[in-house]
């Protein structure tokens, strides 16, 4: 399919390849050659991002961000309501050079529901100590979580990355200078995350935060189980990102 699209955007055509993430890693040869390395315009509807619950261990989608965001040449955008997919879909068939992926989960969409997507990233609350930086869906984790940290006398930023490759880097670590904790929240591996990657371009650039902290899958499989289930097994929900910075910031009183 991968191929056959690659074929169809020489010919001159924007083909759409709709499929789920983990089958997607079976094609990774074909983006890195067929595609990518030509720079064709193919668009990527990734489904099943991040954990998909009940459709099982095997069927998580948690290597895409990883290996997309790798490969030359191509965007990946990340939309956390159905409004921002109908404007990312639109910005990758017609406003968008090259390969683009646009990477959304399983299900409908929670309570977020606005548009924000005219940013590469966008600060959705404001605050000074912590700064919690994420994507997609756990977005409402995120803003859940800075409500409950601000009741608790904890000033928090969100800032929402709605494009993930390429990052923009200058435009977040102006979201995060300053800050005594930033949690970097993403439903994928470590190895390879925006989280790594933020935090070597803090170091480069010399902010010297307190805490820096990836909060992801590490690197263990997700087994079965709801969304909900399996994010308060890794610590992404609101509850999970409360504890954490908690405890980061009790460590410096």
């Amino acid at each position: 399919a991968v191929t056959f699209a690659a074929g169809l955007a020489l010919g001159g055509l924007r083909p759409v390849v709709a499929i789920y993430s983990s089958f997607l890693q079976r094609a990774v040869d074909q983006i890195l050659h067929d595609v990518c390395m030509q720079n064709l315009p193919v668009v990527f509807a990734v489904d099943r991002a991040g954990l998909v619950g009940s459709d099982g261990e095997t069927h998580h989608g948690c290597f895409d961000a990883l290996y997309l965001a790798q490969v030359p040449h191509m965007t990946v955008l990340c939309p956390a309501s159905f409004a921002e997919l109908r404007t990312m879909l639109h910005q990758a068939l017609f406003e968008i050079d090259g390969p683009v992926a646009v990477r959304y989960p399983r299900g409908g969409e929670g309570v977020f529901n606005a548009d924000t997507s005219t940013q590469a990233a966008v600060r959705m609350r404001d605050g000074c100590q912590a700064v919690l930086i994420t994507y997609g869906t756990l977005v409402e984790q995120a803003l859940s979580a800075a409500e409950e940290l601000e009741r608790s006398g904890i000033s928090t930023r969100v800032v929402k990355l709605n494009r993930i490759a390429p990052l923009d880097t200058a435009a977040i670590l102006r979201e995060t200078e300053g800050a005594e904790t930033v949690l970097i929240l993403e439903d994928c591996f470590e190895n390879g995350s925006v989280g790594q990657q933020l935090a070597a371009a803090m170091e480069e650039a010399g902010q010297s935060c307190s805490h820096t902290i990836l909060q992801n899958l590490k690197d263990h499989f997700a087994p079965e189980g709801t969304v909900d289930q399996l994010r308060h097994r890794f610590g992404l929900d609101a509850d999970g990102v409360v504890k954490t910075v908690k405890e980061a910031m009790s460590c410096e009183q």
